[in-house]
C-alpha cells in the first residue's frame, strides 16, 4: 500500500482501473500541468471523481504531483499509446439494445395500434445507502408485481423493462452542505 501525496492510502496492485475510459481522459488533459479543478472542468466530471483516479495514477507512476499541479510521467504517456483493455463508452447488451431500438421502431411504424404505453428516461441524484437500497427493494417489488410469471394478461401487448441502478460519482470535493 502506498501514500499519496495528500496522505491517502492506496494500494498500487489493483490496477483494474486503468483500462477504462476517465483515468485516460484524464491522462490526455495533462499535456500541461493542471490543478483538480482544471482537469474536472475540463472533462465536465466531478472533482473527487478526478481526484480518486488522480491518486490512483500517481501510485502507479503515471502521474506526479508538484505545487498542487498534476502532470503526466513516461509511464502514463505509455498507457495512453496502449490499447484500452475496458470498451470506451457505455453499453448494453447488443441484444437488449437491439430490442429496445426495434421496439421504438416497432411502434412508430403503427404495430401496436394507438392502444400501447411507451417510455423512456434518464435520471440521476445524491442517495445516501438506506435511500439507494429502499428504491431497489421498491423497484424490485414493483417488477415482480408487474412482471412475474402468471402475473400478466396474455391479451395484452409484451412488454419490456431495462433498467440499473448504479452509483456514478463522488461527493463533490469541499460540498460538505447537503442541497437544500
Amino acid at each position: 500500500m502506498a501514500e499519496t501525496e495528500a496522505g491517502d492510502h492506496v494500494t498500487s496492485d489493483d490496477t483494474s482501473w486503468d483500462g477504462s475510459a476517465l483515468p485516460r481522459d484524464i491522462l490526455r488533459t495533462l499535456d500541461s500541468p493542471r490543478t483538480v479543478e482544471q482537469i474536472a472542468t475540463q472533462l465536465e466530471v466531478n472533482d473527487a471523481r478526478v481526484l480518486w483516479y488522480l491518486r490512483r495514477l500517481e501510485v502507479s507512476g503515471r502521474v506526479v504531483v508538484a505545487e498542487g499541479r498534476w502532470t503526466r510521467t513516461p509511464e502514463g504517456n505509455r498507457l495512453l499509446a496502449g490499447p484500452s483493455s475496458v470498451p470506451e463508452g457505455t453499453t448494453m447488451p447488443g441484444r437488449t439494445v437491439y430490442d429496445f431500438r426495434q421496439a421504438f421502431a416497432d411502434a412508430a411504424a403503427g404495430m401496436f395500434g394507438d392502444t400501447y404505453v411507451q417510455a423512456g428516461g434518464e435520471h440521476g441524484g445524491r442517495l445516501s445507502l438506506e435511500q439507494a437500497t429502499e428504491f431497489r427493494e421498491r423497484l424490485t417489488s414493483l417488477v415482480a408485481e408487474y412482471f412475474a410469471p402468471g402475473k400478466g394478461d396474455r391479451r395484452g401487448v409484451k412488454y419490456g423493462l431495462h433498467w440499473t441502478l448504479t452509483p456514478t460519482d463522488l461527493h463533490p470535493l469541499g460540498d460538505d452542505d447537503p442541497p437544500a
